[in-house]
């Protein structure tokens, strides 16, 4: 570290690391190169923040995104030029789409008559970044940061030189006018957009809302505005928890796909509250009720995809003063009818879960996991056929506690994720403590692919004594494109099928604990194992996929196209009205 100290970059690496510690960071993630990125890691150590080892860099960005998700401090990943950054895309991606503030902090090639290892990263930063920009001193370094936070946040990739001082221009002064001409067309807005809702909703029988990753902030406020008024309400996945699932209101999940279906196709009004529409999954919204989309002042608008929808962009607590003031009429919905639709829906999952002998149904995983792990666990859940069983099959009181890669949807996420969240427990307000110590468990789903994505990080939660538990759903495939692929044409078993593989015994190589289980007491069993142990733990549960094709189905096809008992008076109106179109 002392050789690097005297680099160019030193006085960059100091100004980044300055301004991420001013906002809150804590720790930096990354791979660094033998570069000047080193000055970076040596800055974090001077100035008290963690540098955590990843093995991959898209690994590690999605670290520092989840970081950031938890925190909501920026997130701070070290990546080496040319290689590094490219690395990393996937992860910057993530981050892009969660909108999740990241500083990417990048080597450069100093020299400009050196062509190795040198890509035009400002360019590839552009088109998944919200920004690329070069830092040279400390301003720079601040409206890095300060750009990664501001509304709506995201990436940043900071590319790292000295030697561009004359890029490091005055800080930029608000125009008093400008500022008061933007207050005052917001309170116009927010106004004409209450009147808007209050009218709809005095003409509404049967409203739902829909809970997205703007709402969240607002948690105590929608559960004051919402709690015992019967009106359904659906979270995306990264809304999960802002009405608890115990609650008599949470009715589920909206993706885009078919489960939400009995619910919205029921509906008179649909209200969404801080929804985004990279949050759903391309499909075509067709339902006859009115839509209104709710979304904060700098948030990113939902056009294109709710299809005729009215969006108001005001704030969204103002927004709930009008929910929590009623609809003006008798709500026609049965009593627990979100609940009713819910427990419907995880009643089909239930039904849709098929194993040959020696095999366990991905649903008996996740309620098995869910039955031996406490309230309080966070899990992390990733891409695959796995990810339609476990997002609607895991129950949470609060949001932040199930994360899953939601604009993006990305595999390779859940166990970075998981380490990620692990380091931040100290971080997170809330959470029951043992002497002073976070005794919360962290719990990653993951598929085989996903896992084979990012095996080497299950040695990052072992050198870091971390209490992850990893669960990977083993059926040696890509099971949900395997569900997509036909029959001809599209590659046979080939194109998704590996060979099986011993999970645990990996783990074991790395120095985790490691399981296979076959059945729902050795599932069990592992897991209460795995619960008292400090170190990491790896479950290999071999399962079986024949059930796949019925839950995808039931999540974006037809079948999820069906009446729900409890809310039946609602549907048998809105079928009528079908038949006689």
């Amino acid at each position: 570290m002392e050789a690097s100290t005297a680099s160019p970059a030193a006085g960059a690496a100091g100004a980044i690391v300055a301004a991420l510690a001013r906002a809150g960071t804590r720790l930096v993630f990354g791979v660094p190169g033998g570069g000047p990125n080193l000055d970076v890691v040596g800055a974090a150590e001077a100035a008290g923040l963690r540098f955590v080892l990843a093995h991959g860099e898209t690994a590690a960005t999605i670290m520092a995104a989840t970081s950031a998700d938890l925190t909501g401090a920026a997130g701070a990943v070290v990546v080496t030029r040319g290689p590094g950054l490219a690395s990393a895309v996937n992860g910057i991606a993530h981050a892009a789409l969660d909108r999740l503030p990241v500083v990417v902090i990048a080597d450069t090639v100093a020299d400009t008559r050196i062509s190795h290892q040198r890509i035009d990263q400002e360019a590839l930063g552009r088109s998944v970044a919200k920004a690329a920009v070069t830092v040279s001193g400390p301003r720079a370094a601040a409206r890095a940061v300060a750009t990664a936070l501001g509304a709506p946040p995201g990436p940043v990739i900071a590319n790292m030189d000295d030697g561009a001082a004359n890029q490091d221009g005055p800080p930029r002064v608000e125009n008093g006018v400008e500022s008061q001409t933007l207050r005052a067309a917001q309170d116009a807005a927010t106004r004409a957009g209450l009147a808007i809702l209050a009218e709809a909703l005095r003409g509404a029988r049967r409203p739902v809302v829909l809970l997205g990753t703007g709402a969240i902030p607002r948690t105590a406020a929608v559960r004051d505005a919402l709690g015992g008024r019967g009106i359904p309400a659906l979270h995306t996945y990264r809304a999960c928890g802002v009405l608890p699932d115990s609650g008599a209101e949470a009715a589920g999940l909206v993706t885009g796909g078919t489960m939400e279906w009995p619910l919205l196709s029921a509906a008179d009004l649909i209200v969404g509250l801080g929804v985004d529409e990279a949050e759903m999954i391309p499909a075509r919204w067709d339902y006859a009720a009115r839509t209104i989309l709710v979304s904060e002042p700098g948030a990113p608008p939902a056009h294109g995809w709710f299809t005729g929808a009215t969006e108001l962009t005001m704030p969204i607590d103002d927004a709930l003063g009008v929910l929590a003031a009623g609809t003006g009429g008798t709500i026609e919905w049965p009593p627990d009818a979100g609940r009713a639709a819910r427990a419907d829906a995880a009643r089909r999952l239930a039904a849709a879960a098929v194993a040959a002998p020696g095999r366990l149904t991905p649903q008996q995983v996740v309620a098995t996991a869910r039955a031996c792990a406490p309230p309080e666990t966070i899990a992390t859940v990733d891409a695959g056929a796995h990810m339609l069983v476990a997002m609607p099959l895991w129950d949470v009181p609060h949001p932040k506690m199930l994360l899953t890669s939601s604009g993006l949807a990305t595999m390779g996420y859940a166990l970075p994720a998981a380490i990620a969240a692990a380091l931040c427990l100290p971080q997170i307000q809330g959470l029951p403590q043992t002497q002073g110590a976070p005794r919360v468990p962290v719990l990653a789903f993951t598929g085989d692919g996903g896992l084979g994505m990012t095996l080497g990080e299950i040695e990052t939660a072992v050198r870091l004594s971390l209490r992850v538990i990893v669960i990977v759903f083993n059926d040696a495939a890509l099971s949900l494109i395997k569900i997509k692929q036909k029959p001809a044409g599209h590659g046979g078993e080939e194109a998704v099928r590996y060979r099986p593989t011993s999970f645990a015994a990996a783990a074991a190589a790395m120095g985790a604990a490691g399981a296979a289980v076959t059945s729902e007491r050795e599932l069990a069993a592992a897991l209460t194992d795995a619960l008292a142990r400090p170190g990491p733990t790896v479950i290999d549960a071999h399962v079986d996929p024949a059930g796949y094709p019925a839950v995808m189905d039931l999540s974006r096809g037809q079948a999820g196209r069906r009446s729900v008992p409890g809310i039946s008076r609602a549907n048998q109106v809105t079928q009528v009205k079908e038949r006689v179109q």
